[in-house]
């Protein structure tokens, strides 16, 4: 009897911590996770760090800035400009790819761009880059976590100084110099007076471009800008990126082509 009455003690013993194991299990999970990723972000702030004497380091603040806010990129100071990781911009490139911040990260800048001389080099092992899945993951982490916490964009003024500021942090300069002067990218610093048409690779709608320069140049410079393979190339690519009101608001882009139809040598 009494074997008998302490096998049901047992039972229910073992019934009662099994409930109680079930009833907080989502909670013990919540908290796994958010251990996981406390000790995510602080390896990536490990691997973002600029520290030759911890292996881990990817050197990244060199060009972004000690905490991500940006800055010029070492032996480039007048073509590249590291953007702050902080802005609205991520945020929004975010919300269009949820994987945006791991493409640049693991195979860099001419996921943006289409430069393949962008200053932003690829990360991951997969292109020969330094970096390991974890390393990548823990930096993505970091950088997506500054994203979340972006304060929304506000509109910017419609002057050829705040436009300036837009063709840098844009990355307009990764292809067409931070003077304008050209690289991968046309020479635009006569773009204000002249429709630029020594293009790397010339548009089936040449024609169209240049009618419609000469009725709107603001109005044309809106559509390359948007969309040029839509709107010029018949839906082939023009080695244009396009930037969609996700990546340059509307306030940006009309100040960004403020600032370009004052470019007139």
């Amino acid at each position: 009897m009494r074997v008998k009455t302490l096998g049901v003690l047992v039972m229910t013993a073992l019934s009662v911590f099994i409930l109680f194991y079930w009833l907080t299990d989502g909670t013990r999970r919540e908290a796994a996770a958010k251990d996981l990723e406390t000790a995510q972000l602080a390896y990536g702030k490990i691997v973002f760090a600029n520290d030759p004497t911890n292996t881990s380091s990817a050197g990244c603040a060199r060009c972004h800035g000690k905490d991500g806010q940006g800055g010029p990129v070492p032996n480039d100071p007048n073509h590249a400009i590291a953007p702050d990781l902080h802005g609205s911009r991520v945020a929004s490139r975010l919300k269009v790819n949820a994987d945006y911040v791991h493409l640049v990260v693991s195979y860099g800048g001419v996921v943006v761009s289409g430069n393949v001389n962008s200053p932003m080099p690829a990360w991951s092992t997969e292109v020969g880059g330094p970096l390991t899945v974890q390393q990548i993951n823990a930096v993505v982490a970091l950088v997506e976590s500054w994203a979340a916490n972006a304060k929304p964009a506000t509109a910017v003024e419609n002057t050829v100084a705040a436009g300036k500021q837009v063709f840098s942090s844009a990355g307009c300069t990764s292809c067409h110099g931070a003077n304008l002067e050209g690289g991968i990218g046309p020479n635009l610093q006569g773009i204000g007076a002249t429709l630029v048409t020594d293009l790397p690779t010339p548009p089936s709608g040449l024609d169209q471009m240049k009618k419609d320069y000469a009725a709107d140049p603001r109005a044309f410079l809106e559509k390359w800008i948007r969309d040029s393979s839509t709107n010029y190339n018949g839906g082939t690519a023009t080695g244009m990126p396009p930037h969609p009101t996700q990546a340059v608001s509307d306030s940006e882009m009309k100040a960004l082509i403020t600032f370009l139809l004052d470019q007139k040598k």
